[in-house]
């Protein structure tokens, strides 16, 4: 998998852009990505709400899981962008909500050549705290921010390569 990532901060609002390569086609995956509320289900384990919102366990990879939150992802309707496949999403902490930004963005599914296909997530969050939330987001948060990013899609890549039916090449 190929990966990347991006953070740029701009009146407070914080941007992040992140993606992993998917080591098959577009019309090998796009299907179980149109169908995200039944890949999300399966790959969080225990999805609550109404199929539009579910609750998923979060948490940066670099702490070995020992930080984590549970978070209630909302996912739009999927529509199309060109060849890619788009669809808006927005994660929220579940308790602690006040202290924990909302992450809004879109989460895209794009082809990359003929044998690849691209997942991306740009999104955005603004540090609750003001001017506090802003300086710890600089110190650390955004660290635990993109870890958390980078994690949500690699799992998400790996769910979507178990469904390619074929061994990556």
């Amino acid at each position: 998998m190929t990966m990347g990532t991006e953070t740029i901060e701009a009146s407070g609002v914080i941007f992040i852009d992140d993606f992993v390569d998917v080591p098959f086609p577009l019309a090998t995956v796009r299907g179980r990505f149109v169908d995200a509320e039944k890949w999300l289900t399966v790959l969080a384990g225990a999805a609550e709400g109404d199929g539009d919102s579910m609750r998923i366990l979060i948490g940066p990879t670099w702490v070995g899981g020992h930080i984590s939150r549970r978070v209630e992802v909302t996912l739009g309707p999927t529509r199309e962008r060109g060849e890619a496949r788009v669809m808006q999403l927005e994660w929220k902490a579940i308790g602690l909500a006040s202290a924990l930004p909302v992450l809004n963005g879109d989460l895209e599914l794009a082809p990359l050549g003929s044998r690849h296909c691209r997942l991306t997530l740009a999104a955005s969050y603004l540090p609750p705290f003001g001017e506090l939330g802003r300086a710890l987001d600089r110190a650390l948060l955004h660290r635990v921010a993109q870890s958390t990013v980078r994690s949500f899609l690699e799992r998400l890549a790996s769910s979507l390569e178990v469904v390619g039916g074929e061994a990556p090449t």
